[in-house]
């Protein structure tokens, strides 16, 4: 099962959750309020970088959009 990042529209937390893709839809409750005014979210993953050795890097991928509130990357500002 993928991890889905929710927000939350009461008080801004946000949160990870482990769910089906079905589930994924819906609005889960908020982690620290309770409210169920809460919204899966772009989020931010990780790659690895470098050739062979085991001497790649990590680094940040898609990370600039983690953040943002477009509905797609087309509306994306940064």
């Amino acid at each position: 099962m993928p991890i889905y990042e929710y927000q939350c529209g009461s008080c801004g937390n946000t949160f990870d959750l482990l769910a089906s893709r079905s589930g994924a839809s819906k609005h889960p409750p908020c982690e620290l309020c309770g409210a169920q005014d809460t919204e899966r979210i772009m989020s931010g993953f990780f790659g690895r970088s470098g050739s062979g050795g085991g001497n790649g890097e990590s680094s940040g991928v898609g990370g600039a959009c983690a953040g943002c509130s477009a509905s797609s990357c087309a509306g994306c500002t940064r």
